[in-house]
């Protein structure tokens, strides 16, 4: 039996980054690689950095294996601890015990930053960022492709637009999709659309929608809701940013919505496609469907006279000229007046 195509195990790991998921997965793999179902109850240990003495934790490290090639040692949260801990492991990886996979994981580096070096002499430092962009619609489509289905890529970000960015997230929206499209093996856009519908959709994305319907009653929701719970939603995975007072950025990024739909149709008015509009505009092809769906229901008159309200009543609020709860309800129902479109 040949060796050469089984990956090497190396005494010592870093894991680290903001990507929690991929931390996960990278330790999960490594450890099945380690460890066999049957001497993980032995051979598996698990500690925390901010909770444990370095010395505990070494001391585990050192003693050799139950019945198995390796001991299993995960160290979490490496980076909240103190420089006497850290100089405690530094030894003990400077010369690890051969039969120990000694794992630490952390979102930052930390103190280790310095020693980044000594441990790549003995082992190896994985980094786990952040996916974006066509790295992120690669994982998706990678991850659809083990379970034996293809996904387009206009499906993927249309996925990563209304879920967002988290791939926890991502993966239990894959999993309701493939539930969801039986034996169906090539997944498109079609297949996805609705399927996610219980996300959260971002503040002024919905309000600008609710507006070109001319949605008054469900508008002066979206706005009423802002404003007392002083969160803007700016995409579905964000958690809802908190502020003193949300109706400045708001009105910023309502006129921003406007212009991005008044910009689209002008693109498409020049015979531009929505692949090229997505480039020069650095947006998935969805992001850009949706404004041309948005710009269906406004003239570039009425987008022109949208901005121009939404910067006259950021004016009117700078300058005192009534209580901005009431200007804003001014703006939203003249933006939704018939003679507007």
């Amino acid at each position: 039996m040949t060796t050469k195509n089984i990956p090497t195990i190396y005494p010592v790991y870093l894991i680290y980054g903001p990507e929690e998921y991929l931390i996960h997965e990278g330790i999960q793999k490594l450890l099945n690689r380690t460890l066999s179902p049957k001497d993980k109850g032995l051979n598996l240990h698990f500690f925390s950095g901010e909770e444990h003495s370095g010395q505990e934790i070494v001391r585990t490290a050192q003693t050799l294996p139950m019945f198995s090639r390796y001991r299993f040692i995960l160290v979490s949260e490496v980076d909240h601890m103190d420089e006497e801990n850290v100089e405690i492991l530094l030894k003990y990886i400077q010369n690890p015990c051969p039969t120990t996979c000694f794992v630490m994981s952390a979102q930052t580096l930390g103190f280790w930053k310095r020693h980044r070096a000594e441990i790549e002499r003995m082992g190896k430092v994985v980094e786990c960022i952040r996916l974006k962009g066509k790295a992120l619609v690669s994982w998706l489509q990678n991850k659809m492709e083990e379970k034996g289905k293809t996904l387009s890529e206009d499906a993927a970000e249309y996925l990563i637009e209304v879920t967002g960015d988290h791939l926890y997230d991502l993966e239990n929206a894959l999993e309701k999709v493939f539930l969801s499209v039986g034996g169906k093996k090539a997944i498109e856009l079609s297949d996805v659309e609705g399927i996610t519908s219980e996300v959260k959709i971002s503040t002024v994305f919905d309000l600008t929608q609710a507006i070109s319907h001319q949605d008054l009653e469900r508008a002066l929701g979206i706005l009423e809701k802002t404003v007392e719970s002083k969160t803007i939603s700016f995409k579905k995975e964000e958690e809802s940013s908190k502020m003193d007072d949300p109706v400045p950025l708001l009105l910023s990024m309502m006129a921003r919505q406007y212009r991005l739909i008044w910009r689209v149709k002008e693109m498409i008015s020049s015979q531009r496609g929505v692949d090229g509009i997505a480039k020069d505009l650095r947006m998935s092809q969805w992001v850009v469907r949706n404004l041309i769906q948005q710009g269906k229901n406004f003239t570039e008159s009425s987008l022109r006279e949208s901005i121009l309200k939404c910067h006259r009543t950021d004016l009117a609020i700078k300058r005192g000229r009534g209580p901005k709860e009431l200007l804003m309800e001014k703006l939203v129902i003249d933006l939704c007046r018939p003679d507007n479109k």
